[in-house]
């Protein structure tokens, strides 16, 4: 009997070692993360985006209801496309040299969304030595220059200045919720929203609200942002807001990736 009861309590002590170990291989396991795949948008500016992603996770693809943009990568440079489906045609290609940490140094862009013809655009982009863009040229010939910069406060952009032939032509003012991180990536007021983090590091926080105001100090718009976040803090519906009325929701669809 009494090599039973010895027997029986190893039986439970090898249950309960096995149990924990169990316990900390599933905790050991990776956290299973979600890529954001596509949001969908109404009010002001309804649309519906699909990103197709490659076997790294860049963003290769973006669709929505009128256009489809594509990025092509080599080792130092990269090709973008944006085919218009209204037009039938391409009507922006830009070609970008990429320096050894995949961020855009220059570039050239046709464009060509008039009827009239194609424009050249000449780009260029400076950092910080933390990888902050911080300053965009753009060259439009005989049309000016324009010169976009780029203030950062905690890793946020609190402030973006434009200048039109050297003479300030619109600032805008941003506010954060800086206890939301920002984890889609993407930033609608950089170039091509930086998707894949073209033009440098993205903003750490989600942000709160946007002010522009032209030279002149007159108001040009403002805008307030909402959103309703998962328990990993990604966000599942942007509400935007024009004063007290709703302007726009934007609903985020992601996929499970290990």
């Amino acid at each position: 009997m009494k090599w039973l009861l010895m027997a029986g309590g190893i039986v439970l002590s090898l249950t309960g070692y096995m149990a924990c170990m169990r316990s900390k291989v599933q905790r050991e396991n990776p956290v299973i993360q979600r890529s954001l795949v596509k949001w969908e948008s109404t009010g002001d500016s309804a649309s519906s985006t699909q990103l197709v992603k490659d076997g790294q996770g860049h963003i290769t693809s973006m669709e929505n209801d009128l256009e489809v943009n594509r990025f092509q990568f080599s080792t130092d440079s990269l090709l973008l496309t944006e085919y218009s489906k209204t037009d039938n045609r391409i009507v922006y290609a830009f070609k970008g040299r990429l320096d050894s940490a995949g961020k855009l140094t220059g570039g050239t862009a046709l464009v060509a969304y008039a009827a009239r013809g194609t424009d050249t655009v000449l780009h260029k982009f400076e950092y910080d030595d933390q990888g902050y863009l911080v300053k965009e040229f753009r060259d439009y010939g005989k049309a000016g220059t324009y010169t976009i910069g780029y203030t950062y406060e905690g890793g946020d952009v609190i402030r973006i200045s434009t200048w039109y032939n050297n003479e300030l032509y619109n600032t805008k003012e941003l506010e954060y919720y800086t206890q939301k991180d920002n984890m889609t990536g993407l930033e609608d007021f950089k170039f091509r929203k930086n998707v894949n983090q073209l033009v440098g590091n993205t903003s750490k926080h989600l942000v709160k609200k946007i002010t522009s105001v032209a030279r002149n100090g007159k108001l040009n718009y403002s805008f307030n942002f909402e959103y309703e976040t998962d328990d990993q803090g990604l966000p599942l519906k942007l509400i935007t807001r024009k004063g007290k009325k709703v302007s726009g929701v934007t609903t985020y669809f992601y996929a499970a990736k290990v």
